[in-house]
Formats: structure tokens, C-alpha cells, sequence
């Protein structure tokens, strides 16, 4: 009896001991288990899940190993949600810190990163492809780490003025990532220089197929509060020889740019109000809605017809952007007294609109 009984454990041992110095499979033949693996496991259909806590909990853990492993569920500070790994002295988050160039930003996502510049004050940026130099400072700009990334955020309010070619001076607002004019274009040149002809003819505006403005009525005291109405040959470099109405480092916006600024208000449906100068000194009653919460202070200038004549001062605003819905259309941003939202809509390219510039 005590014979079979150390035979017994004597092969309970070997058995165990074989176990224990074997590799572990899951999901894996053990003759196709990698020779590096100590466990493998495979699968079409499922995950590998690791323990799963709390920045407190992940924070508790008594002396934890170099290479422990953990996935903290909450966003504590600077410590989003996410998998953790523990490198020996911190906990550092799995997929590297976005946005500081270094031994982590490389491996982080989108491996964009910071660096100083030759000039006082100066920083610059990998935007993704290219470094981009801002001074914060002057920009109203500054740099954030949201959800334990670092990104360029602009502090909403007015931003320093810009000139146009022929002098003019202009309001800019910070509005979300956008720097926007706070004012309607007045110039009457591209930036290189370029006339752009005042058409005040209604039969050569009809058939004008080339850049061109007018002030509204063909009244030059409508400039100073509305600004121009150009045709969408002028704003539209496909159209103009690739020519820019707006100061050098500036451009007319296009329909997905209009989009990204009525998204931040709050989508088309309420954006209105939030761009509308307040009061009645400008629009017409009852200016629904409007608060200019975002100083855009966007203004009733009306608009001339593809047929020459003028409509709406008072009543709507129109902008261009420089998408093409067709070869003769474009579209537009609209304002209007009665409603609070931002409209979408489009117009021939022969009509005359106002411009607000963004910057590049």
C-alpha cells in the first residue's frame, strides 16, 4: 500500500512539473505556440482582457513589477482612460503622450510635436505635415493637454487686427481652432496688387464671367458698415488665376470651413444667433435670436442679383465660401432677421456676396 502510494506522487510530481515548464496555449496547438511565448493565445472573435481599475486602485498596487499591465477605467487629470503599463518607476499610458516631440511624442499618435523657434517668444508646431510657427502671445493661443494630449487651443475673444493690400484695417475673433475676420471685406485688390473691377452696369454684371464687385446700391457709403458684394469669380481662385481676395496668410473659406465654425456654435440650427450682431441698429426687427456670442457680429449687407439688381439689406447676410456645387454655382453661409440658425444654401457664381477671410 505505501509503495502505490509513492508511486503515486512520484508521478503526480513529474506530471506537474512538465506543466509547469511547459508553454500555454490558447486557442493554439502547442507545436504552433511561438518559441518566445511563454503563453499565446489567438483569436478571431475576442480579446485579451487585463485587469481592469481605477487611477486609485492602479495608484495602490504595492510595489508593482517593471512591465505590469493594467487598464484604468476612469480619466483622472492627465491620466486618460486607457491601457497602463508600469515602466519600473510610473505608470505611463500605452499608446505614448501625443504631442510632445521626444522619446514618447514619436510613438504617440499622430507623433506631432513642439520645438523652439529662432525668434523671441516663437514656438513652432508639426501640424501633420509641415512646422507651422505661432507666437501665443500675440495670437490669443495657447497650448493645453486635453485627455492627455497636447494641442493648440485658442482663447475665444478678439485677436490681433490685420490689413488688407489697400489699408484697410480689421477686427479678428478667435472662435474655437479658427481666427476669423470680425468684419465684412472691403478691398478692392488681390493681394498681388491686382484690380479687381467695380461692375455697376447691370447688363455687364449679368454677362461678367471674371472677378468683380460693387457696394450695394452702387452706394459707397453702404462700404463702411457692410463692406463689398463680390461675385464668386473673384473669391474662387479655380476662377481668378489663382489669385486671393484676402491678406496675405488669409484665404476665403470653404464650405467644410464654414461647417467646422457653425459645429462649434452649436450646429446650423442655433449658429445664427451666436454670429449675429445684436440690436437693430444693423438688422431689421426682431434679429431673432441674436446674441454674438462669438463676435463674429455678422451683418444684414444683402446681396446683388446674378441679374444686377440689389435685395435684402437690412434683411440677410450672404457669404461665400469657395466650394463649386456645379461650374455656374457655389455655396453660401446665410443670416437672417427672422430666424436664429446659420443657413446652407447655394448661388450663381454671377451673384454678389460678402466675404469674411480665415486665417491660413
Amino acid at each position: 500500500m505505501k509503495k502505490t502510494v509513492l508511486i503515486t506522487l512520484i508521478l503526480a510530481t513529474l506530471f506537474f512539473a512538465s506543466i509547469a515548464n511547459a508553454q500555454v496555449g490558447v486557442g493554439v496547438p502547442a507545436e504552433n505556440i511561438h518559441p518566445s511565448a511563454e503563453l499565446e493565445v489567438k483569436s478571431s472573435t475576442k480579446g485579451f482582457l487585463p485587469p481592469r481599475m481605477t487611477k486609485a486602485e492602479r495608484d495602490a498596487i504595492l510595489t508593482p513589477a517593471a512591465g505590469l499591465l493594467i487598464y484604468q477605467t476612469d480619466a483622472v487629470a492627465n491620466n486618460p482612460a486607457g491601457l497602463y503599463y508600469f515602466d519600473g518607476t510610473d505608470w505611463k499610458n500605452g499608446a505614448g503622450v501625443q504631442g510632445i516631440k521626444g522619446d514618447k511624442g514619436d510613438q504617440g499618435p499622430a507623433g506631432t510635436g513642439i520645438s523652439s523657434g529662432t525668434a523671441t517668444n516663437q514656438i513652432m508646431y508639426w501640424n501633420g505635415g509641415a512646422w507651422v510657427t505661432l507666437n501665443p502671445g500675440s495670437d490669443n493661443q495657447f497650448l493645453k493637454i486635453s485627455n492627455g494630449y497636447l494641442n493648440w487651443s485658442f482663447i475665444d475673444g478678439y485677436a490681433p487686427s490685420i490689413t488688407d493690400i489697400d489699408g484697410t484695417l480689421y477686427k479678428t475673433v478667435n472662435i474655437g481652432s479658427q481666427q476669423w475676420m470680425a468684419e465684412n471685406l472691403k478691398v478692392s485688390k488681390y493681394n498681388d496688387g491686382t484690380a479687381i473691377p467695380n461692375i455697376t452696369d447691370n447688363t455687364q454684371w449679368q454677362n461678367n464671367t471674371t472677378g468683380a464687385w460693387a457696394y450695394y446700391n452702387n452706394d459707397v457709403a453702404n462700404n463702411a458698415k457692410y463692406g463689398k458684394l463680390y461675385n464668386c469669380y473673384a473669391v474662387s481662385k479655380t476662377s481668378n488665376g489663382n489669385k486671393n481676395v484676402c491678406p496675405t496668410g488669409w484665404h476665403v473659406p470653404s464650405d467644410y470651413e464654414w461647417t467646422v465654425l457653425t459645429d462649434y456654435l452649436g450646429g446650423e440650427s442655433v449658429a445664427g444667433g451666436n454670429l449675429k450682431e445684436v440690436g437693430t441698429s444693423s438688422w431689421f426687427s426682431p434679429n431673432t435670436a441674436a446674441t454674438n456670442t462669438s463676435l463674429f457680429t455678422g451683418l444684414p449687407g444683402g446681396y446683388r442679383d446674378f441679374s444686377g439688381d440689389y435685395f435684402n439689406i437690412g434683411n440677410d447676410g450672404l457669404w461665400w465660401s469657395t466650394t463649386e456645387n456645379n461650374r455656374t454655382i457655389a455655396w453660401n453661409r446665410n443670416l437672417d432677421n427672422a430666424f436664429g440658425d446659420a443657413g446652407r444654401a447655394k448661388s450663381l457664381k454671377r451673384s454678389g456676396l460678402s466675404v469674411r477671410c480665415l486665417r491660413d
